[in-house]
């Protein structure tokens, strides 16, 4: 997620807590981490704080009883953790959550994350739990290199009042979708393909992509004038192979040719 200077910081930082708590961060999609540029980057902590201080964890006992619920996984109950301790270890500090509670179930407390950087595994692994990482950015420049300073790339969000600058942000950034001014809301646009890049996803889902992946792909080449031995065949004769050497290089050549 990169939130620039000129983004409506409300919307961005509700954005932000959400989409990094909806099902305890379990989402493939979620917001695993967020860029702000240095003009906003204070307010829209405070915002993003604010939110997800405010959030009730636990056992659901009927429907809006609680917004956050458990880690389903126990294994990874424990990468969440030991990501947000190492980070406090180099640095890092917590506003709010960064505790297990075990009461009623596996929870991990709806956690804020700031004065981040690319030596933490929390800003480069998946976390996949309710925690969101913070990082300030001096300018959009800064935070397209670092979005990009990743071996994931599955989803990504710009957040800019200018939707042009948005868009042209948007093609930078080295995802399967992104998305400006919103976040998983792609999921229900069925005609947007989607899928990951790098080491995120295997394959389509939606769109016409996703329809062809359940077909079988057929390829037919059919030769209707040919010599009975084409030059390329056995045996090997001196005079054809450089022929074929120089026809090769004459047509699939880059570069000097010789």
């Amino acid at each position: 997620m990169l939130v620039c200077a000129d983004a409506d910081i409300e919307r961005a930082a509700n954005a932000a807590a959400y989409y990094s708590m909806n099902n305890a961060g379990q989402v493939c999609i979620s917001v695993e981490r967020v860029y702000v540029e240095a003009p906003v980057y204070d307010e829209f902590v405070q915002r993003v704080t604010d939110n997800v201080r405010a959030l009730r964890q636990g056992p659901p006992h009927g429907p809006a009883s609680v917004e956050v619920g458990a880690v389903i996984f126990p294994p990874q109950l424990e990468i969440v953790d030991t990501q947000v301790k190492e980070a406090v270890a180099r640095g890092a500090k917590v506003l709010t959550g960064g505790h297990v509670k075990l009461a009623g179930g596996r929870f991990y407390e709806p956690t804020v994350v700031v004065d981040v950087d690319h030596g933490m595994e929390l800003m480069r692994e998946e976390t996949f739990g309710p925690v969101v990482p913070i990082m300030k950015v001096q300018d959009v420049d800064q935070g397209v290199s670092l979005a990009n300073d990743s071996r994931y790339g599955l989803q990504a969000s710009v957040w800019t009042k200018d939707l042009k600058r948005g868009e042209a942000i948007a093609r930078r950034l080295q995802a399967g979708v992104v998305c400006v001014n919103d976040a998983q809301m792609n999921y229900s646009a069925l005609n947007l393909p989607m899928g990951g890049w790098k080491s995120s996803g295997i394959g389509t889902r939606h769109g016409a992509d996703g329809i062809r992946k359940y077909c079988k792909t057929q390829s037919l080449m059919i030769t209707g004038f040919a010599p009975k031995r084409d030059l390329f065949m056995f045996p090997y004769r001196k005079g054809r192979t450089r022929f074929l050497r120089g026809f090769m290089q004459l047509v699939y050549g880059r570069g000097k040719r010789r």
